[in-house]
This record gives structure tokens, C-alpha cells and sequence, in this order.
């Protein structure tokens, strides 16, 4: 089952997986710079994806999940972890260039909105989950309104009960 690793750093979640990076210092089996398109690899290659704290530092998020698309299979597995919006380090970081939402996943789908159309690739979301901190009260307070509803908390109480991450599982749909 090849996997790849989008901005994978000094570690691999995976030891086998193919990972990719900008940095030379990284545990990268390619280095390449993310906001470069094409992206040097084959498409229809792999079955599983991870990038965990990379799309927030990319100047073309549409573009380089197209290229995601590109590079994997029908119904591989894509896994993303950002900062959420509401959470002091999506913005303690100066490369961060994007600061998003649990929602914001909804345009990797490929469905039409209302005022503009959808990307020519689709995603389907199978999972959408925000983590939280570790103060009992409070955190938990938060995760129990995120579960309950995710636009809810989003909307009314995020700044109030500041988030994490976001953690989304996508599956590629061809």
C-alpha cells in the first residue's frame, strides 16, 4: 500500500512511506517545493495520504489538493491535521498563510455552490473531528458543542472555547 507523506519534516508517520519536503533537513525521500506545480510524482501512485501541519504554509491550497488528486488512486485514504481557526497556533506562526475551519473542507468535495462552481477534483469527507486541549472544563465543554454541532460551534462559540486541530479524513473519489 504505498503512502505518502506531504511535508513530512524530520519524521515519518510511516517508515516506508514516500515522503516530500522542502527543506534538505527533512527525512524527505524528495525534495521539492510544495508550492512548485506539477509535483514530481506519478499520478494514480498511492493509496494513502498524510500531511499533518503542512497546508496551512501553501500559497495554492486548491491547487495542491488537486494535486493530491492527482497523485492518488480511487477511494485512497487522505489524512489532514491543521491548526483550527480559533486556535493560538494557527496564528503564532509567521508561514502560516491560511487559518481554517472545519467547513473549509466542504470545497475539496467538487460540489457547486451557490455562487461560484465547485474544483474539477472530489474528495468525500468521511470524518471531520476537532481536538482540544486539556483543561477538564472548559475543552471538554467545547468538544462536546463541536460533536454536537460542528457549524454551531463554529459559528457562536469557537473564540469563546478555542479549538486545537482539525483532523479530517478524506476519501478520493475519480
Amino acid at each position: 500500500m504505498p503512502v505518502l507523506e506531504i511535508g513530512c519534516g524530520r519524521r515519518k508517520v510511516e517508515p516506508d512511506s514516500v515522503g516530500i519536503d522542502r527543506s534538505p533537513d527533512s527525512a524527505a525521500d524528495i525534495i521539492w517545493d510544495l508550492d512548485q506545480f506539477p509535483w514530481p510524482l506519478e499520478s494514480g501512485s498511492f493509496d494513502r495520504v498524510h500531511m499533518s501541519h503542512v497546508i496551512e504554509h501553501l500559497s495554492d491550497i486548491m491547487r495542491a489538493m488537486g494535486e493530491v488528486h492527482r497523485v492518488t488512486r480511487d477511494e485512497a485514504d487522505v489524512f489532514i491535521t491543521t491548526p483550527h481557526f480559533s486556535s493560538h497556533n494557527s496564528y503564532k506562526d509567521p508561514t502560516h498563510k491560511a487559518h481554517l475551519a472545519a467547513a473549509s473542507f466542504e470545497y475539496f468535495t467538487g460540489r457547486q455552490f451557490e455562487t461560484f462552481s465547485g474544483p474539477p477534483f472530489r474528495f468525500e469527507i468521511v470524518r471531520t473531528e476537532l481536538t482540544f486541549g486539556g483543561n477538564l472544563v472548559l475543552d471538554n465543554l467545547g468538544r462536546w458543542l463541536s460533536r454536537l454541532s460542528l457549524p454551531w460551534y463554529e459559528r457562536h462559540a469557537a473564540w469563546v472555547l478555542p479549538a486545537l486541530d482539525i483532523r479530517c479524513h478524506l476519501k478520493v473519489r475519480k
